[in-house]
Formats: C-alpha cells, sequence, structure tokens
C-alpha cells in the first residue's frame, strides 16, 4: 500500500485506529509511516498534558487572543455589495472576546478528550522492534525495507500463537511470537521452543536459537547459523504442543505447529564480503588466519580459522581441543574497546560463536549485530585463548586429619586450600534420595579456566572417583571458587585413610600473546551509507 500523508496519518487516528492487518503491517515496517506515528504520537501526549494540567500555559490566554485580533470575519445577515466581497471588522468585540475565548477552550478539551479516548500509539503498534527489544542490526533491515510477514496465525484451547514480523539474512534469522491466553493477555516466556528448526531448502538445519528477548507482549527469538549459509530460502518449522500458564505447574496440552518459507534472496544481494588475510601463532602453539568478514544487513559475520601444532595436540587431545574459545575485542581510533569475545567486555557483544573441525583446521563464525567497521576505522585485538589440557597436578592427604590440618594444593597458578573431608549426603541427589558421597570443603584462588577442570580422587586402594566442584565461583582476572560444599566425591560411600586428589585436566588460560591489526575499512550498504545507529533510539516511539 502506498504511505500516507500527515493529514491522513492524523484522520486514521481519529477514526479509532480501525484498519486491517495490511495496513498495522504496513505501518509498523514504513520508516516514513513510522515518524508520522511517532509525531502523532508526540501529540497526543503534548493534548493530555494540557487536558489534566493544573493550570493553562502561562500566556496562552494572550496568544490565544492575539491570534484572534487579526481574524476577520463577515458579519452574519448583512449582504455584501463589493464585488471584492469587503470584510468588515467586528465592531462589538468585547463581548464576543469572551465567548470565543470558551470556544478555544472547549475546542483543546475536547480535541485532548478525543485523542486520549484512542487506544495508545504504543499499544496497538505491538511490535519487535519497540525500544526495549530492539538492536542496530534489526533496525538497519527495517530501514531496508527487509521486514517479511509470514501471516502465522495458530489457535488452540483458546491460545493464540501469532507471528507478523521475521527478519532473515545469511546472519541471522529473527522473529517476533505473540502468545496470547484465551483473554487475549500477552504470555512471555511460556512455550518451549526446543521443537523449532531452521532449515535450508534442502533440509539441512543450519541455525539455533541463541536468544531471547521480550517486551511486555512480543518475544523476539534470535536464531543464529552454524555455518555459512548458502541458500536463497529458509524454512521455518515449529511442534508447539504445550504452554505453561504463569505462576503455575500447570500447562495447556494442544497443537500450535507452524511452518513458513523465508525469502533472503534480496538480503544477500546486499551481502558486502571484507577478505582478511592476516595470520599469527602464539608461543604455545595454536596459529589463528583470519579469513573475512561478512556485512549482511542485520549484522556482521568474522570467520577465521585455527590449528594446533603437533605439540599443543597432545596436551589437548581428541574433545579436548573442541573446547578452546578464543579472546578479542575491537577499539576504535581513541584506543576504546567497542565489542569484546569472551573477555568480559560489558558493551556490544557477540550474539553467537560456532566452530567445527575440517581438515585438521577448526574453522569459526563470530556474529555481531552491529560492528561498525562500515563507519569506523577499527582495530582487531587479540587478548588470549583458552583450552583445556592433560594435567597430573596433585597433592596427598589423610581426610581424618584435614580438619585440624588443611592441605594446600599448588598447580599451574592455581591455589586450593582443603580443609575438611566427610561422608554425607549427595547435595546432587534428589531430596527423597539417600545416597552418600565424599564431601572436601575447599577455597581456591584460579589464573585458570576452573569450570572446565576435571579432577578425582584416589584412595589408598588405588580405586579413582570422580570429584566434581559444587558451590560458587567469582569472576574476574582471579577466579576465587568457595564450595559449597566443596568437591562432591561421586560414589564414595566410605571415608578412606588415605587418598590423593587430582587434576587430569586443567582448563589451561593462555594469556602471552601480543598482536593486534587494523580492520580494512569495509563498504556500507546501499541505503545505510548515512545512518547514525543512535538516531534509531531517539526516533523510536515509547
Amino acid at each position: 500500500m502506498r504511505c500516507w500523508k500527515l493529514a491522513q496519518t492524523k484522520e486514521y487516528i481519529r477514526s479509532g485506529n480501525k484498519s486491517d492487518e495490511e495496513l498495522e503491517f504496513h505501518l509498523r515496517m514504513c520508516p516514513e509511516c513510522w515518524s508520522l506515528l511517532a509525531a502523532a504520537g508526540e501529540e497526543e501526549r503534548v493534548w493530555t498534558e494540557l487536558l489534566y494540567a493544573e493550570s493553562l500555559p502561562q500566556g496562552f490566554t494572550d496568544q490565544v487572543m492575539a491570534s484572534l485580533e487579526q481574524i476577520e470575519v463577515e458579519p452574519a445577515g448583512e449582504e455584501s455589495h463589493s464585488t471584492l466581497g469587503t470584510k468588515k471588522r467586528i465592531r462589538n468585540w468585547r463581548p464576543l472576546k469572551k465567548s470565543i475565548l470558551w470556544i478555544a477552550s472547549l475546542l483543546v478539551v475536547a480535541m485532548a478528550l478525543t485523542l486520549y479516548a484512542q487506544p495508545s500509539i504504543a499499544d496497538w503498534v505491538r511490535s519487535m522492534f519497540s525500544k526495549e527489544t530492539s538492536d542496530v542490526g534489526m533496525m538497519d533491515a527495517r530501514s531496508l525495507g527487509l521486514v517479511q510477514n509470514p501471516h502465522v496465525k495458530v489457535k488452540d484451547k483458546g491460545y493464540t500463537i501469532e507471528i507478523n514480523e521475521v527478519v532473515a539474512d545469511a546472519t541471522r534469522l529473527v522473529m517476533g511470537v505473540k502468545v496470547t491466553d484465551p483473554q487475549g493477555k500477552p504470555l512471555i516466556y511460556q512455550v518451549d521452543w526446543s521443537g523449532l528448526h531452521i532449515k535450508d531448502k534442502n533440509g539441512n538445519e543450519i541455525g539455533q536459537i541463541r536468544g531471547m528477548e521480550a517486551s511486555s507482549n512480543i518475544e523476539k527469538l534470535n536464531i543464529s547459523f552454524m555455518q555459512e549459509v548458502h541458500t536463497d530460502e529458509l524454512v521455518v518449522e515449529a511442534h508447539v504442543n504445550r504452554i505453561h500458564i504463569p505462576w503455575s505447574e500447570k500447562v495447556v496440552e494442544g497443537s500450535w505447529d507452524f511452518k513458513f518459507k523465508a525469502d533472503i534472496r534480496g538480503a544477500n544481494a546486499l551481502n558486502i564480503t571484507t577478505p582478511l588475510h592476516e595470520s599469527y601463532t602464539t608461543p604455545d602453539g595454536l596459529t589463528i588466519q583470519m579469513e573475512k568478514l561478512v556485512r549482511t544487513p542485520s549484522g556482521v559475520r568474522l570467520f577465521m580459522a585455527t590449528t594446533l601444532s603437533p605439540e599443543a595436540t597432545k596436551r589437548s587431545p581428541g574433545e579436548l581441543e573442541s573446547q578452546q574459545q578464543l579472546m578479542f575485542h575491537f577499539e576504535n581510533e581513541k584506543g576504546e574497546e567497542i565489542a569484546g569475545v569472551n573477555n568480559g567486555f560489558g558493551g556490544a557483544r557477540v550474539i553467537a560463536q560456532d566452530s567445527v573441525l575440517q581438515d585438521g583446521k577448526r574453522h569459526w563464525v563470530y556474529t555481531f549485530n552491529y560492528l561498525p567497521y562500515d563507519r569506523q576505522k577499527l582495530r582487531f585485538v587479540f587478548d588470549g585463548y583458552t583450552i583445556p589440557v592433560t594435567s597430573s597436578g596433585s597433592v596427598e592427604l589423610v581426610p581424618s586429619d584435614l580438619k585440624e590440618r588443611p592441605v594446600i594444593f599448588k598447580d599451574q597458578g592455581d591455589v586450593v586450600t582443603l580443609s575438611g573431608f566427610t561422608v554425607g549426603h549427595d547435595p546432587n541427589a534428589r531430596v527423597n534420595e539417600t545416597e552418600i558421597a565424599g564431601l572436601i570443603e575447599m577455597t581456591g584462588r584460579f589464573i585458570n579456566i576452573f569450570q572446565h577442570d576435571q579432577w578425582v580422587v584416589r584412595d589408598q586402594d588405588g580405586r579413582e572417583y570422580p570429584a566434581e566442584f559444587r558451590g560458587t565461583v567469582r569472576m574476574g582476572k582471579i577466579q576465587e571458587a568457595s564450595g559449597d560444599p566443596g568437591f562432591v566425591v561421586q560414589g564414595m560411600t566410605v571415608l578412606p585413610e588415605r587418598a590423593t586428589l587430582i587434576r587430569k585436566v586443567t582448563g589451561k588460560w593462555y594469556p602471552n600473546v601480543s598482536w593486534s591489526f587494523k580492520l580494512p575499512m569495509g563498504k556500507p550498504i546501499p541505503g545505510l551509507e548515512n545512518v547514525d545507529p543512535e538516531s534509531y533510539w531517539s526516533s523510536e516511539t515509547p
């Protein structure tokens, strides 16, 4: 449909906002009409303030009367004999002045009441683009006109799932989902989306849910793609048979399955690829090869690959290699960090990170909703990496003496204090179960990634029992672990006379790196050359 002019928008508001699905969709997706609605919303606010103000604004009466002074009125019942239709000024102004003021005041009240009675603009434009659920990549996609309406509406047992907003390109698929109960009340986070699948046209599953946000009435599901996407069409299929009842353990069983296709042909035509050629080898044998940046309408994807030297592979064999994580960030020309990955940066963050091992290389894809290398000069800075390695750090102890004589475990820069050893109820068992386990009280300070460690306890007879940490870890450059109760030694039912605590795998952190490089300046997507992301937030309706 064609965009409206301001007069048509006002007429629409005065009519009571009665519209059909096509009209509401256009209003949500069209930036120009969205701006008109924002202006109308501001007008609604002004009239409401006037209506409920304790007094009229200072000078209001004088301003109204000054405007009326310039009005010329044709006297009632008097015919003009001039061929030019000469108008005569009203002579008896004072009696009429009070009446006009009353009329003006009544007009203010009447218009305010009319607007106040209409549904709130922010209420009926229910969208995943509301201020609390929007991001820059999504707003860019909307500016380019890439929002699709799959017309999904399934209803069962009085409950409805509705989808009329989808953004899809080679970076991700994001959809706004409205779930309502029989009374029409929105339900948030009450649907299990494990049955949601995103596939290419050949039936290969390519996406996973990597984030969920919500406003008061719309859920926004963010599905990122695990690998590079080579398709012009996506198939979205969901199997939903349960909806939870808020504030209870009850569920409603039914059928809310849906399926639709998302065309990304137009979005793919806008993709811009920037090749990268830099590489770096760390002192401990990890090589990073940068590959490319891909700018799509809704975000940016960074591609790179890592390989381990033969020595590093021996330290991290098999499954351990797959648990590696890279830490890096991006800086602007002022040296300010604008985005970080696995480094604790609290600003813009990566949406998803995926990797796959192929031909001896681990290929990485990092997805950002916003990385302005097409608008600013940015630098990639490598902060380090972690990878579990086989280890054999150990300490011997006498369990019955540990309370009075604590033992300290030291290994690879980590320090653990063991201060008690008993056998009692297994805290990992269910409440009504009577399983028991060995319990080791402990506190620790770690420079390595403690959560990736693997521990065992070996008794005096050589039997080994897996030990699992249970407690809290305070993150930081130094991680502080506090047991609650500490190490839980599974399967141990009798306190041993002697024991050895062994760490078989250490989540090794390698900060001994020094590498950075300037990103090449990328080309902006046509239509977004002069876009200032900050303007998105200031232009949003409440």
